[in-house]
């Protein structure tokens, strides 16, 4: 019998070895002249991260041919690559065609024909095409997500490189935002959009996304990227999945920052506030897209771009767009919280101190600058004893903070509190505090002043003078901050005075609101552990455990109960909607905590990949001794009688792992 997988890698093999003799030359360099050829050695067996790179551009009658050079993770020929493309555009500068427009990318074809050398170079030809020479060339090289003839699997990578119209380095390209920017939120190796499922790079996007293929429509990268980060239109894509933006603009906050980010590497990162197109404000504001002109109401006589810049000047814009945020920060930066807790007779004494760069300052010196502060207590940290209406908590406003200031901090004592034993021996205090600024600076409180949350503060006290219960967390903050920035409020409304995170809050603290039982709504998923999981699943963005956890902390379900849970109903393999449209539950109660915790992103009521007769709820019953009920209070001992984690061994990196 033949090996294929062995004759293959033999044929690569010999191939790479004709092209390293007969690449020898005189003068010591290996390979064609102007090319050096590849170290000798096998190719890739394994390809873990896949390295392209366009190593030369030169012309055959008029036509470019691009060379490729694919190497993996080790700089090892990568050999037999299948589906590869390479698509080219032409960059049309400032003002090409009409005065005042920016820069922008133009189709110009694409080629699958190339040849495989045997040693990590390919050589795309074109036919057909059209190049205005005197612009600037774009190769973007699409390969991957796939295997190789043997079976082996590809991941996926796409560039981008730029040449002038010779082969050269370009003497002008455009590049505002970078992919980098673009996976501090999304997932690094995944399709940037469920919408395109084959595209991992936002240079890809923003390449076939241009003016050129996309005039009038909002498909246009620079209309279509403000779009869906924002919620001032709504669209439905082929695919019947209606893009709002709000889960973007709640992110990202409408800080253009948070996306144009000054770069010595991004050619004109600037773009935004230097060059003001129709196009691109409209995607913000406006009153949605009508078809044809893709400009403010009030701007419907100006039919081009050609008298925006004389208007709007790059201070201006950056002024309009940024200085909010900035102001936010200087608050931020300056002022922050401090808290310590005492207990006496059941009941915490929390005491609040302001900060100013650090050092401690007299809350009335502030009092009328400080809007809200608030007191969120449970008893607790990794399994919290008092559930959402149950936890103590209290919101002082006005007059009532300044009641409350003694000896320069701002203190409440809470209700007596149900302390037991081991983790329940530890009180844990959430505080945040929100105060009144204009411009960057305290001011009196008014309707008409900005309310910005400060740094959050987390405070524990042993009712027994212990050591305090010792809080699992298999989160990192600063996972969460690389995507919704250190000043990111959560919660900053009516009823909460807003938490921006830090070291000294963690997100496990939530859970002395988000408790076990949930929050205020049975069917929300409310507790911590499940609620983090159902937000950012919606999302489309999270989908890869790394991007949030440091670790799974798995001995952490040892110290858990039941927790909320509810499960959507299906009929004959799909989701179940009541009349009026609504989501048909088809449980809505508690569930013993690992049963719980997978249920925030496996549905309990589909049936199992490997068995559609047994739903996961079934599977989680039978097999795993999960329990299910109307009261958290009727499952008891519910960590220990689960026995998942005999066959389920979850990694960080693949939570998927069974091991018998």
């Amino acid at each position: 019998m033949t090996n294929n997988k062995m004759q293959w890698r033999l044929t690569a093999c010999a191939a790479i070895l004709a092209t390293t003799l007969a690449g020898c030359s005189d003068d010591g360099k290996d390979g064609n002249p102007g090319d050096p050829g590849r170290p000798g050695g096998n190719p890739a067996e394994s390809i873990a991260q896949l390295n392209l790179d366009v190593t030369k551009v030169e012309y055959v009658d008029g036509q470019p041919m691009v060379t490729v050079l694919a190497t993996n993770e080790e700089d090892k020929s990568v050999v037999g690559l299948q589906g590869m493309e390479v698509k080219n555009y032409q960059l049309y500068p400032q003002g090409a065609f009409h005065a005042g427009d920016s820069a922008r990318w133009a189709s110009a074809g694409s080629s699958k024909v190339y040849e495989d050398h045997g040693n990590g170079y390919y050589t795309f030809t074109f036919e057909g095409i059209e190049q205005n020479r005197d612009l600037t060339q774009r190769y973007n090289v699409l390969a991957g997500n796939n295997t190789l003839p043997d079976g082996t699997p590809v991941p996926r990578n796409e560039i981008s490189e730029d040449f002038d119209g010779n082969g050269n380095d370009p003497l002008y390209t455009k590049d505002v935002i970078s992919h980098e920017v673009c996976t501090s939120c999304h997932v690094e190796g995944e399709p940037l959009t469920t919408r395109h499922s084959s595209y991992f790079e936002a240079e890809t996007c923003i390449n076939c996304h241009n003016e050129d293929r996309m005039t009038g429509k909002r498909a246009s990268f620079q209309h279509l990227v403000h779009t869906i980060h924002n919620t001032t239109a709504t669209f439905t894509d082929k695919y019947g999945r209606e893009y709002t933006g709000e889960a973007a603009e709640h992110l990202l906050q409408n800080n253009c920052q948070s996306c144009h980010v000054a770069s010595e590497e991004l050619a004109e990162w600037g773009n935004w506030t230097r060059v003001p197109t129709k196009e691109t404000c409209s995607a913000c504001h406006n009153d949605g897209y009508n078809g044809k002109d893709v400009v403010y109401t009030r701007h419907m006589a100006e039919q081009d771009n050609s008298t925006c810049a004389a208007c709007h000047n790059p201070t201006q814009i950056e002024t309009i767009h940024t200085q909010s945020h900035k102001d936010q920060a200087a608050v931020v930066g300056q002022f922050g919280v401090e808290a310590t807790s005492t207990v006496a007779e059941s009941q915490v004494t929390i005491s609040v101190t302001i900060t100013q760069n650090g050092q401690p300052i007299d809350a009335a010196s502030i009092a009328k600058s400080l809007d809200m502060v608030e007191y969120v207590s449970n008893v607790g940290p990794n399994y919290p004893v008092l559930g959402y209406y149950g936890k103590d908590s209290k919101a002082l406003h006005g007059e009532e903070i300044t009641a409350a200031i003694q000896g320069g901090s701002v203190v409440y004592t809470t209700g007596a509190l149900p302390f037991g034993t081991g983790d329940a021996d530890t009180a844990l205090t959430l505080v945040g505090v929100r105060v009144c600024a204009e411009n960057g600076v305290l001011a009196e409180c008014s309707d008409t002043a900005d309310k910005i949350a400060l740094d959050a503060y987390t405070s524990f006290v042993s009712a027994t003078g212990a050591s305090l219960a010792e809080r699992h967390n298999s989160l990192d903050n600063a996972s969460c901050l690389g995507c919704h920035g250190e000043t990111f409020q959560l919660h900053n409304g009516s009823h909460h005075a807003g938490f921006v995170l830090n070291d000294n809050v963690k997100v496990g603290d939530c859970a002395s609101c988000h408790t076990p039982e949930g929050t205020y709504a049975p069917t929300n998923l409310g507790a911590i552990e499940l609620k983090l999981h159902k937000v950012h699943g919606e999302q489309w963005i999270v989908a890869d455990c790394t991007q949030c956890h440091t670790n799974f902390e798995l001995g952490a379900f040892d110290k858990k109960g039941a927790l909320n849970v509810s499960i959507q109903a299906y009929e004959n393999g799909e989701p179940k909607f009541d009349e009026a449209g609504k989501v048909a539950w088809s449980f809505v109660g508690y569930a013993t905590p690992r049963a719980a915790t997978c249920l925030s992103c496996h549905d309990g009521d589909a049936g199992m990949a490997s068995n559609q007769s047994m739903t996961v709820r079934q599977h989680m019953e039978q097999h795993g001794n999960a329990e299910f009920g109307d009261d958290r209070s009727t499952i008891s001992d519910s960590a220990q009688v689960e026995s998942c984690f005999y066959c389920h061994k979850p990694e960080l990196t693949n939570h998927k792992v069974i091991s018998f």
